[in-house]
């Protein structure tokens, strides 16, 4: 079946096509395309190219079973800070890159059905909407770079990517270097003078490939409606009608009497554990209460306490670096440790020492570590001083 293929490089923006027949891939006009959208598309089917620039892509911390358990539609919360669009107005696709990690594509809902409206009247078979950032080859061993008159396409793995400004290129480029650099970018064609200047800085740590310029139909064949960030799923899934007849009409008649039956005894049971879910729901809640008696309300149990949880693990993930500079400076002196205490301010340091002198160098030594440190209180102790201190990171 002859594929057409649409690039809508922004919202409102101008079309680009190319039709995929058994004879090759034919680049279209704007006149084919007009001529295909007003009736000569019959029988075809559209892998429809939206823009990247209105997605979102991200690497989520989330497990294969984390992704089961908690449904896709809690795993959005975590774009809150990334994302301008209020999070329910998000419609996303997801993929597992690893057994900790998930890649998501996300779009505003409104956005997405604005890029799907012409093609509902059109005669044509809308099956894919795919990020068209996936135009460009993947590196297995690093990023991919094309700029052309306006943007700049960065596809940074199998599955993310970036598509930019050219104006706006090199301090994106460089943020995105920041977040996980490279060992090999692929360049395609030729670069402005800044981009050229930005590779070159970075000297034997990035090995440059050039090649040709990009034939952008070199990745057409991969983009269809299996792929992973395939955003026609779910409530935007693609909807075909079947037809039945002879026999087969027969046996749909008793799958659908088999299933109506199964259906009634589920509902059955579906009420009997919908009462214990209420039950369990208000349960937890109670307990809920009793660990937490400061919290004014619950509003969503789970994402209260994934909150608490992410807190004492902020805590711990605090505690340790602090307390390996302090353990430092404590090993090279002769000051006795009394009493260590963490809190959310820091670390309160108990301790003897010979004298106030060299109670102050210990605080020295210690705001040469990198921390900050001051002394609470100084008294005798027998021979010497017992003094405390109050730790903390340096901000």
């Amino acid at each position: 079946m002859e594929t057409l293929f649409i690039r809508i490089a922004s919202l409102g923006g101008r079309w680009q096509g190319w039709l995929h027949k058994a004879a090759g891939i034919i680049p279209l006009t704007e006149s084919d395309l007009e001529s295909l959208m007003s009736g000569g598309a019959d029988g075809r089917q559209v892998v429809l190219l939206t823009p990247t620039t209105a997605c979102l892509m991200a690497t989520l911390p989330v497990s294969r079973q984390q992704l089961r358990q908690i449904g896709e539609e809690e795993v959005l919360y975590m774009l809150e800070d990334q994302s301008l669009t209020p999070v329910e107005k998000l419609h996303g696709v997801f993929h597992p890159v690893s057994d900790t990690q998930v890649q998501v594509a996300a779009i505003d809902q409104s956005q997405l059905l604005s890029l799907l409206e012409p093609f509902k009247a059109a005669n044509c078979r809308l099956v894919a909407a795919i990020p068209d950032i996936f135009l460009v080859p993947h590196n297995p061993d690093g990023w991919s770079l094309v700029v052309d008159a306006l943007d700049c396409w960065v596809r940074l793995s199998a599955f993310s990517g970036i598509r930019l400004e050219a104006v706006n290129a090199v301090s994106l480029l460089h943020a995105a270097w920041l977040e996980g650099a490279p060992s090999s970018v692929r360049v395609y064609g030729d670069l402005p003078g800044e981009i050229e200047s930005w590779l070159a800085e970075k000297g034997e740590a990035l090995v440059v490939e050039r090649l040709p310029h990009l034939e952008w139909t070199e990745e057409l064949a991969q983009l269809n409606n299996r792929h992973p960030f395939n955003f026609l799923q779910g409530e935007h899934a693609v909807k075909t009608a079947t037809s039945l007849s002879g026999h087969w009409r027969y046996a749909a008649i008793f799958l659908a009497t088999a299933i109506g039956v199964q259906l009634m005894y589920d509902g059955l049971r579906l009420g009997h554990f919908h009462k214990l879910e209420a039950r369990s729901k208000a349960e937890s809640a109670q307990l809920y209460k009793t660990w937490f008696p400061e919290e004014p309300r619950i509003v969503n149990l789970r994402r209260q306490i994934e909150e608490h949880l992410a807190e004492r693990e902020r805590h711990k993930a605090g505690f340790m670096p602090l307390m390996t500079r302090v353990g430092e400076v404590l090993n090279k002196g002769s000051w006795q440790t009394r009493r260590i205490d963490f809190d959310e301010n820091g670390l309160l340091l108990e301790v003897d020492a010979l004298s106030l002198s060299e109670l102050d160098q210990l605080r020295q030594q210690l705001n040469a570590q990198g921390v900050n440190s001051e002394t609470l209180s100084a008294n005798s102790q027998g021979g010497g001083i017992r003094g405390r201190l109050r730790i903390s990171e340096n901000t």
